[in-house]
């Protein structure tokens, strides 16, 4: 995508998932039915990822989505070129939740070596699950956005 090195390296796969749905004309009530997740949720999502890029307004995310090439203005590619890049990213983001994974569990395996009362303990074990179920919501919005690709191109 051709965003390298800007603010939306800093959104997570969901933000960037939002971002579409609201340039393609998607309310919040809209957005968080599509991603089976509650308004409340949604709206957040639209709040962090408008805090992170310091856009305000809808039709100036819309904007930003199309010039950085997150909305298919038609013609943009085959299905298979659009496939082949879902596919791709959900290998990426299970191998992220994997490691993940991975990582929070050798740090409950070693937790007892620092001892009760270590605050390292209680914050590496809230930060290592934090970043367990950040990748496991990427993880799924990956799933998510291919399961959405396919019923459309079935149809």
């Amino acid at each position: 995508m051709p965003h390298a090195n800007g603010p939306a390296e800093k959104l997570t796969l969901r933000e960037l998932e939002v971002l579409k749905l609201i340039a393609s004309g998607l309310s919040t009530k809209e957005i968080a039915s599509s991603l089976k997740i509650t308004f409340k949720t949604a709206a957040c999502h639209r709040m962090r990822m408008m805090d992170k890029l310091a856009i305000h307004r809808v039709a100036d995310l819309t904007r930003y989505a199309i010039r950085h090439g997150y909305v298919d203005l038609g013609g943009n590619g085959s299905p298979g070129e659009r496939q082949a890049e879902l596919f791709e990213r959900i290998k990426t983001t299970e191998t992220t939740y994997r490691k993940a994974i991975e990582d929070y569990g050798a740090f409950i395996k070693d937790r007892p070596s620092l001892g009760p009362n270590n605050p390292d303990g209680v914050t590496g074990a809230r930060r290592l699950r934090q970043a367990e179920e950040a990748a496991h919501e990427e993880y799924h919005a990956a799933l998510i956005a291919l399961k959405n690709f396919l019923l459309r191109e079935g149809n």
